[in-house]
């Protein structure tokens, strides 16, 4: 056991924390009695850390009256620590050249239990219709969702393609993980052209040591400002620019991958 697990620590604070967990692992607010079960708290103690909780803005009171979610201090403290990631001042550098070089909307994004998380970007000149957002980005909208679908276990994934699929009748998460699959075996990359709005992106792979994804970055415009033609001038920027970085990072496509 090592030092920090076996020194004396500040109960409250590994409470509080427990509150938060409960908090982080549901996709809306919830009501203080469930928090307080999975926190394996009374509701009364609960109450009292919500006090604490949300004067610091760790946690938010919903709408609904006796209903929470997590504050905004708990997204900035979730958004410093992506911002710590080893490498992220790397990737950051290039989604700005990558900018540069292609005129296009760039960004890159990471994954999270949560799903893909748009880390930083860079608005081109011409703004879209679909204005690029840090934050959590969709898997089957977006390129760079698509990626991850790709190169990640379907366990990982198939919940939350059910879930922005539940009124698309035409595809299952299986078809599209197939399809995503083929896309980045045949190209090097993925894409989502999305006629209804005006949207296309493209996401090339930023590899880690041991060939898995690490990060997504990504072009995102229109289908008269952004091609996606394997040898076309945007394309070969964004795939210098996914190869610049895994070197730099001392990662390494895995196998079958082009």
């Amino acid at each position: 056991m090592s030092n920090v697990t076996s020194r004396r620590g500040i109960q409250s604070v590994e409470i509080a924390f427990r509150i938060l967990s409960a908090l982080q692992t549901a996709v809306r607010a919830l009501p203080l009695k469930e928090i307080a079960a999975l926190a394996e708290l009374s509701p009364s103690a609960t109450s009292n850390y919500m006090v604490s909780l949300v004067r610091t803005g760790l946690v938010s009171p919903d709408e609904r009256s006796g209903y929470y979610k997590l504050g905004p201090a708990s997204l900035a403290l979730g958004m410093s620590a992506i911002n710590q990631l080893d490498g992220f001042d790397i990737v950051r550098r290039e989604v700005i050249a990558l900018r540069e070089a292609t005129l296009s909307s760039a960004a890159v994004t990471a994954w999270t239990e949560d799903g893909p998380v748009s880390l930083f970007k860079q608005e081109s000149q011409t703004r879209s219709i679909l204005e690029l957002r840090t934050g959590l980005i969709p898997l089957v909208t977006t390129a760079a969702g698509k990626l991850f679908v790709a190169c990640l276990h379907p366990s990982r994934t198939d919940a939350l393609i059910e879930r922005e699929m539940h009124s698309e009748q035409t595809q299952t998460p299986a078809s599209f993980r197939k399809a995503a699959v083929t896309e980045l075996r045949t190209c090097g990359f993925t894409t989502v052209h999305r006629g209804d709005m005006g949207y296309v992106s493209i996401a090339a792979p930023i590899w880690d040591r041991d060939g898995d994804l690490r990060f997504a970055i990504s072009l995102i415009g229109s289908p008269t400002t952004l091609r996606t033609e394997v040898e076309c001038k945007e394309v070969r920027e964004l795939m210098d620019s996914a190869n610049r970085t895994t070197h730099a990072l001392g990662g390494k496509a895995p196998a079958g991958v082009a």
